[in-house]
């Protein structure tokens, strides 16, 4: 017997959860959250092939945690908005929509414990801890910490660098089993040297359908489709090199940023 799902009392028997990497189809997405009088998304349309790599780019407040937040169902889209292989997002089963995509946070929050507790967290097969701290280039920095793996975190890993926490966060999303991820700016605190390393970790991981907000276009430049978004609207989209050719708040912020790097 299927146990209706407490956001949908109406659907006994939802739809199982893709065990592949989905199509996503996200079909006139509009999304205003509950309180407010201003939409956060208006009528965003993209297609995601199964197994590509999505980069969206845009400004704080453009939209884009909000994307990943009703792509996860962290807040539920409207319906007929995004679909799953054909599927109304709505109608899948939640708990094992949540399983096969993991969302990493820009802001992950990790438990005062070790960091080998922290990086087993949802998947404690400490056969894996190895291939783990390679994935996430966090070796260096473990050998220079007197405990090592033991070294406790503190609370909300206050004793780890920026980027350290968003490692530790990201070993945690690629070892799970799942067929979507989701990557919410998760290289902004590492360096441009450990940023490539980790782009690389993610090209050579099986193929997931994965979505990469970033504001470092240097993250997004090698994905198969980039979506511009700018006030909740979706203004542009296309590869990096069509991107950079395009007058707009892209090639601008390209621009500016490889000016930075010298």
């Amino acid at each position: 017997i299927t146990t209706p799902k407490p956001d949908r009392p109406d659907l006994p028997h939802p739809a199982s959860a893709p065990s592949t990497p989905p199509g996503i189809e996200i079909k006139g997405l509009d999304f205003t959250y509950p309180g407010s009088e201003e939409p956060a998304l208006k009528n965003i349309h993209a297609s995601l092939a199964p197994g590509s790599t999505t980069g969206i780019f845009g400004p704080t407040g453009s939209g884009k945690s909000t994307l990943l937040s009703c792509l996860i169902r962290l807040y539920n889209p409207p319906p007929g908005t995004i679909c799953i292989n054909g599927t109304d997002l709505l109608d899948i089963d939640l708990d094992g929509w949540r399983d096969a995509a993991t969302l990493v946070p820009q802001r992950a929050f990790l438990f005062s414990e070790s960091i080998r507790d922290n990086l087993l967290v949802g998947n404690p097969d400490p056969n894996l801890l190895e291939r783990t701290v390679s994935l996430v280039a966090l070796q260096p920095d473990i050998e220079a910490m007197p405990e090592g793996l033991e070294t406790r975190v503190g609370e909300a890993g206050v004793r780890l660098s920026g980027g350290q926490r968003q490692r530790v966060a990201l070993a945690r999303g690629l070892t799970r089993k799942h067929v979507v991820l989701l990557l919410d700016d998760v290289l902004s605190a590492v360096d441009h040297g450990t940023e490539s390393a980790l782009l690389e970790t993610l090209r050579r991981q099986e193929k997931l359908t994965t979505i990469l907000v970033g504001h470092r276009i240097s993250a997004l430049k090698h994905a198969d489709q980039i979506l511009v978004l700018d006030g909740g609207e979706l203004v542009t989209s296309g590869t990096h090199e069509e991107l950079v050719q395009r007058p707009g708040i892209y090639a601008r912020a390209w621009a500016r940023q490889m000016e930075a790097r010298g």
